[in-house]
């Protein structure tokens, strides 16, 4: 039985593209109107949510999440970017994979929450401008970072990726539920989540 990517999944991916919805919505060849439906938990076709799922793989995106097959319940929802199946003995070219320059996806993680940064400046009690330069790769103090990361984590989200220390790139940068979300209420329906696969290893 196909199912459908979750909400979140979809705004994680977009965001860890760097795409606007009407960016999205022209890579992919359909309408915003479509984009913005899937994005805000108001189910698409099987045909328009697979199209989704393939443009933002043909990126390099990497959609994350195991499920039940007796619950229906999945777990470690997310996204990040393509990575070698095991970290290899000399570091990949910058060519070989899609690399970041910062190792920590602030936005992927906020779009998962589906939260605006204002809100997520009153939670978290970092400055809105900060979040806005951590977002983008800029440079703040390393106290707000670092609350601002532990308030995403205390919410249940894992950062993914790794670094090499000669070139200062990051590889498979990306977000997912933790398995502490599990407490929480992001247990989506297996009705709402197609998955890549479901023996996939995590980091």
């Amino acid at each position: 039985m196909k199912t459908l990517l979750p909400a979140d999944a979809l705004r994680a991916a977009r965001t860890l593209a760097g795409l606007s919805q009407r960016e999205a919505a022209h890579g992919a060849s359909m309408t915003q109107k479509a984009i913005w439906i899937a994005e805000g938990d108001n189910p698409l076709g099987i045909s328009t949510n697979a199209k989704l799922k393939t443009f933002y793989e043909n990126l390099g995106i990497e959609f994350l999440g195991t499920v039940d097959l007796g619950t229906g319940q999945t777990t470690g929802i997310g996204v990040r970017w393509r990575t070698p199946s095991q970290l290899p003995v000399l570091p990949p070219t910058p060519s070989d994979f899609h690399t970041e320059p910062n190792g920590v996806a602030f936005g992927p993680a906020r779009a998962l929450l589906n939260k605006k940064q204002s809100e997520i400046a009153d939670f978290s009690g970092v400055n809105q401008r900060k979040i806005g330069l951590l977002e983008t790769g800029g440079l703040v103090d390393q106290a707000s970072l670092l609350r601002l990361r532990s308030y995403y984590e205390r919410e249940g989200i894992a950062f993914l990726g790794w670094g090499d220390v000669t070139s200062g790139l990051f590889y498979g940068v990306g977000v997912k539920w933790s398995d502490a979300a599990l407490l929480g209420n992001h247990i989506a329906s297996m009705d709402h989540y197609l998955p890549n696969r479901t023996d996939r290893a995590e980091p």
